[in-house]
């Protein structure tokens, strides 16, 4: 695990649709190792590896957008109302967070005391209608500082857990580091078809990146790189992975059996561990990439993760280092019979 590497990328703030504060990073990693690199008017980045013959193209994806809540209101007293569909209630009271207004302020996510709260209250989360954020300031300077929509995201705390790591947006971060890796193992292969490594926006909410870019690039098949639920006490070992137990393979209607089937048959051969998910839907960009057009051959590597949409994230990073050698050794796999068997004579 490139460790710097990891650690800019999750302390980059970037909710949706301000997936562009990453663009510039992403640029600087991938310059040397591919043929082009460019931005999207929706807030997404790609980077272009050639293959040869190059006939045939695979996106890889990973969303940049973190989970945030947004700026609804200022109060007389210059508290801000906030909103959100992508983060628990419950954890929020107590935050540190940073308000993305004309420039970064600290705030805190106040709360009612313990003493204060009446026996119902302490049983419940609070409201989003009651929910707001202290930055300090009185109402005439917070009006002019921060607009409303401005978005609000946790603050950054790069942690070693022993030999785990935690931070904020390592969701889906991690799969932006797993591309990025997977493209500098190319620089000097050639593969038998074009690499796209395709850095989507607006994932968390409207999936605005994976459509309009599948669109736009066009690829012939793909696979999605994101998190999935990482076992912790209290949870189910059937919706949950084991941390450390190698990469999910998603299984189902959202995924492709020809890639699944190719994925494994790599794992086996170079003795690689997996993991599998069952599934309809992988609430990952796959469900909407594979609608697009005549229909987009779809793959889905999961990477475990614990306490997902929160300001603690946590996962083994030996999961994405296995995560990038699975898709490498997939890249150099491919081959005609698996072309063919995706779509026929070529």
């Amino acid at each position: 695990m490139n460790q710097k590497l990891i650690e800019e990328l999750t302390n980059v703030h970037a909710a949706t649709s301000e997936e562009p504060a990453l663009h510039s990073l992403i640029t600087k990693e991938l310059s040397n190792y591919v043929d082009e690199i460019k931005t999207l008017k929706n807030g997404s980045v790609y980077a272009l590896k050639k293959g040869k013959p190059g006939k045939y193209s695979l996106m890889l994806d990973a969303h940049l957008d973190e989970v945030a809540l947004f700026v609804t209101g200022i109060t007389e007293e210059g508290f801000l109302r906030v909103y959100t569909k992508s983060i628990d209630l419950k954890i929020l009271p107590g935050s540190i967070v940073c308000v993305h207004g004309e420039q970064e302020f600290k705030g805190v996510i106040g709360l009612k005391p313990f003493h204060l709260e009446s026996e119902e209250e302490t049983k419940k989360a609070v409201p989003v209608d009651k929910l707001f954020v202290d930055c300090g300031m009185d109402k005439k300077k917070a009006e002019q500082l921060i607009p409303i929509g401005s978005t609000v995201t946790f603050t950054p705390e790069f942690t070693f857990l022993n030999k785990l790591i935690s931070n904020k947006s390592l969701d889906d971060r991690v799969g932006v580091y797993a591309i990025i890796e997977i493209l500098k193992s190319l620089k000097r292969k050639l593969p038998l078809i074009n690499i796209i490594g395709h850095f989507s926006s607006q994932e968390e909410i409207t999936g605005l990146g994976a459509i309009t870019s599948t669109y736009a690039l066009k690829p012939d098949f793909a696979i999605a790189i994101d998190v999935t639920f990482g076992f912790s006490p209290n949870e189910s070992e059937r919706k949950t992975y084991k941390m450390g137990k190698g990469p999910v393979i998603f299984i189902g209607p959202s995924s492709n059996r020809i890639i699944n089937k190719k994925l494994f048959t790599v794992a086996d051969k170079f003795n690689l561990t997996l993991q599998q998910e069952i599934g309809t839907l992988s609430f990952t960009d796959a469900t909407e990439i594979q609608l697009v057009g005549n229909g987009i051959p779809v793959g889905i590597i999961n990477i475990p993760l614990r306490y997902m949409h929160t300001p603690i994230e946590v996962i083994d990073p030996t999961d994405i280092d296995k995560a990038v050698n699975l898709l490498s050794l997939f890249i150099e796999e491919i081959d005609n019979p698996f072309l063919e068997a995706l779509y026929g004579e070529h």
